[in-house]
């Protein structure tokens, strides 16, 4: 049975991506802050990221879980925010947390445990492509995600014939997005579903895959979603 582990799986996006790799026959591992009810195994992780790194690994060893076909990292957050704020430095050090250091700590779990010729897809963000004066601390770090996807393309990373892919959503149609926004155009919104459905194919297909380090923009208008290589 192939084996998925879903950074992030007990979240609004980590239980679509959980839920179709579950309706496939995959094998599915959670890793969040909580207990996963969806995931076939949950790994609880704390927030400190070298220690979570250890946790998951004997957690997974503890489970007779010994290799990855796939690794989705969906875990991050959003804050927004201008250089002038006071509080800059603790919104940075926040994202930082939440979007590089999970994006980090999935990828150093997937150099050890993902199979060859596996998948690891990181979750970049579409914005980041371009200036975000209004959330540069969102903005620093996934540009910083991307550059660690397109490193990780290169040899010395991820095992052999590995690939790794970044999602690059604008927004998403999650419960929170539309508690924040409940005035927006949701036929604009791309559904979680899609993601996870764009994903699983990555997985299960490997020719059908992008180029590995590709950054893949996830971008739905009139409720059509398309996918298209970040420019």
């Amino acid at each position: 049975m192939p084996r998925v582990l879903v950074y992030g799986g007990n979240g609004a996006l980590g239980n679509a991506v959980v839920s179709h790799f579950k309706s496939k026959g995959w094998d599915t591992i959670s890793v969040d802050f909580s207990q996963s009810s969806n995931a076939a195994h949950s790994v609880v992780i704390e927030g400190s990221s070298k220690e979570d790194v250890h946790k998951v690994i004997e957690g997974l060893k503890a489970k007779n879980i010994a290799a990855l076909d796939a690794l989705v990292c969906v875990a991050g957050g959003w804050q927004g925010g201008s250089i002038h704020e006071d509080d800059i430095f603790t919104k940075t050090e926040r994202m930082w947390q939440f979007n590089v250091q999970s994006s980090i700590a999935s990828s150093h779990v997937a150099s050890k445990l993902l199979n060859e010729g596996g998948l690891l897809v990181l979750t970049g963000a579409n914005a980041a492509i371009t200036p975000t004066p209004s959330m540069i601390s969102y903005g620093i770090t996934k540009a910083a995600t991307h550059h660690l996807i397109k490193s990780l393309a290169h040899e010395g990373g991820l095992p052999k014939k590995a690939s790794v892919l970044g999602i690059l959503p604008i927004t998403l149609d999650t419960p929170s997005n539309r508690a924040a926004m409940p005035g927006a155009n949701f036929d604009e919104w791309t559904p979680l579903d899609f993601v996870g459905t764009q994903v699983y194919e990555w997985a299960a297909h490997p020719n059908a895959r992008p180029a590995s380090g590709s950054l893949i923009v996830f971008k739905t208008a009139n409720k059509i979603t398309e996918t298209f290589p970040a420019q």
